[in-house]
């Protein structure tokens, strides 16, 4: 049970959060399997799965179609709203600048990432190197981060996505 915020270490992660990241994890292996790239994200709030699926920046020919921003449009959908407050996006890697301020817009209010951006980096992806937590501080905000949850099984998850003959990076 361990919180990560600005390097100091506080027990707030439960046994749930662990579940949850491992759905993004199961989307993002599927994701993988069907030519996408490393990426999986859940949204879940209180104890209920808003959505959960992976990058399809491929699949739909859209930079923008990361499994954060995929996530929040299909749990806006479903829910007929744009605001997802007191949910929690659980994300195999820490979310880009474009998807932590998709998720400030819809309002969620934690994140749990696995890897970090420079995570991403090293296996190819071209990052913008800007953390959620230089993100946050920056614009004053409220949400609760928690970096680097079961980031050996993301960091996995790179490793498996490597090894597919047709894998590529953006």
């Amino acid at each position: 049970m361990l919180r990560y915020n600005a390097g100091m270490i506080q027990a707030n992660i439960n046994e749930d959060d662990a579940r949850f990241m491992r759905m993004a994890m199961d989307a993002c292996q599927q994701g993988i399997d069907l030519g996408q790239t490393p990426f999986g994200a859940c949204i879940v709030r209180d104890g209920q799965v808003l959505a959960c699926t992976y990058n399809q920046v491929w699949n739909e020919t859209d930079p923008t179609a990361h499994a954060e921003v995929m996530a929040i449009r299909m749990a806006c959908r479903d829910l007929g709203a744009i605001h997802l407050e007191g949910a929690t996006i659980y994300s195999t890697t820490e979310p880009c600048p474009m998807c932590f301020a998709a998720i400030h817009w819809a309002r969620i209010g934690r994140i749990v990432f696995g890897g970090s951006i420079e995570d991403a980096q090293m296996y190819g992806f071209n990052e913008l190197i800007v953390s959620n937590q230089s993100l946050k501080e920056q614009a004053g905000l409220k949400v609760e981060l928690y970096p680097h949850f079961m980031r050996n099984d993301a960091l996995r998850l790179f490793e498996y996505w490597k090894k597919q003959p047709d894998s590529q990076s953006y």
